[in-house]
């Protein structure tokens, strides 16, 4: 019980949500990783590997897609590209196409080449976009904001061991 309290308190990124599950998709040489962020303020993290390349945002979305029962993808194809209006996955859903502007209700696209490296709202869509090992989507509904901080799986393993030294003292 503990270790679970002291891992949810590691994965709380703020007051506005937290990471709820942490998804491995795939099988591969190479791992990009894509990160939603719901309204309600859950996110998932996606561990998706790929061999493929060269791949693209657009495709990890089609590859979460076409692995994962509960997820859900809407989008809208256009000659620049595809729009993405829905995302779902488990019980959490945000839909909207930026009809009732000026409220944010849209799909914000994010991306950062490595974990170390800041978010940066992307200027372009995700079927141009060429993923690289190591690199990070960003999906973010309803907000300007760039996606909650994702903790790093040693920062989960070190919380763990110190839950298991406190029990057996």
């Amino acid at each position: 019980m503990r270790i679970a309290c002291c891992i949810a308190a590691a994965l709380a990124t703020g007051a506005s949500g937290a990471i709820v599950d942490t998804i491995d998709v795939g099988e591969g040489v190479f791992t990009s990783n894509v990160q939603i962020d719901f309204s309600n303020g859950n996110g998932y993290l996606f561990n998706i590997r790929w061999t493929q390349q060269p791949t693209t945002g657009w495709d990890l979305l089609l590859a979460i897609d076409a692995a994962e029962e509960s997820f859900t993808l809407d989008s809208w194809s256009s000659e620049w590209g595809e729009f993405v209006v829905g995302l779902g996955y488990g019980g959490d859903w945000d839909w909207g196409d930026g009809a009732d502007w000026p409220a944010p209700n849209w799909w914000h696209y994010w991306v950062q080449e490595s974990a170390g490296d800041s978010w940066s709202e992307a200027a372009f869509g995700s079927t141009d976009r060429a993923a690289q090992h190591g690199s990070w989507d960003g999906w973010v509904f309803g907000s300007d904001a760039a996606p909650q901080a994702a903790p790093a799986p040693a920062t989960l393993a070190l919380l763990g061991l110190a839950a298991l030294r406190r029990r057996r003292r």
